[in-house]
């Protein structure tokens, strides 16, 4: 039986793999990781890996703003770090963060972004409070999507 006859009975080429598909495969995957969106995603990470393990061995715990898919927001806040404030056991530092690596560097209209984005900072206070079956939240913060009545 020939080779087109196989091919025409199973109803699809059969499919080799030869040193040639090989280095086409090999050549793809080159050109993918040296694609821009490959390499900002790869520095993202990178970034927020060091950012993580600073935080961890200075006290700090990190918060990243991410969408539901995974991938970064467009505003200029990329994350928020706090802590207790040392000696002062009712305080509490936060810090607005935009991650930045590689080679790009920060631009003065994202310093005033990210000052701006200070200022409009709204803090409150809240009482969670959990009786086994439902968790109260006082003052009561409104669901996803709704706006506080």
């Amino acid at each position: 039986m020939s080779s087109n006859t196989s091919s025409k009975r199973l109803g699809k080429p059969m499919s080799v793999s030869t040193p040639d598909s090989r280095s086409e495969a090999a050549i793809k995957a080159w050109a993918t990781r040296g694609s821009a969106p490959y390499r900002a995603v790869k520095s993202e990470r990178a970034s927020k890996i060091a950012l993580s393990e600073w935080c961890q061995k200075n006290g700090w715990k990190v918060v990243f703003f991410e969408s539901a898919t995974g991938s970064p927001r467009t505003g200029i806040v990329d994350g928020v770090i706090v802590r207790i404030k040392p000696r002062e056991p009712d305080a509490i530092e936060v810090r607005l963060v935009q991650l930045k690596s590689g080679v790009r560097g920060l631009t003065g209209a994202e310093i005033t972004r990210l000052k701006r984005a200070v200022a409009q900072l709204s803090t409150d206070w809240l009482l969670a409070a959990f009786d086994g079956q439902t968790l109260h939240l006082v003052p009561d913060i409104p669901a996803r999507g709704k706006r506080s009545g």
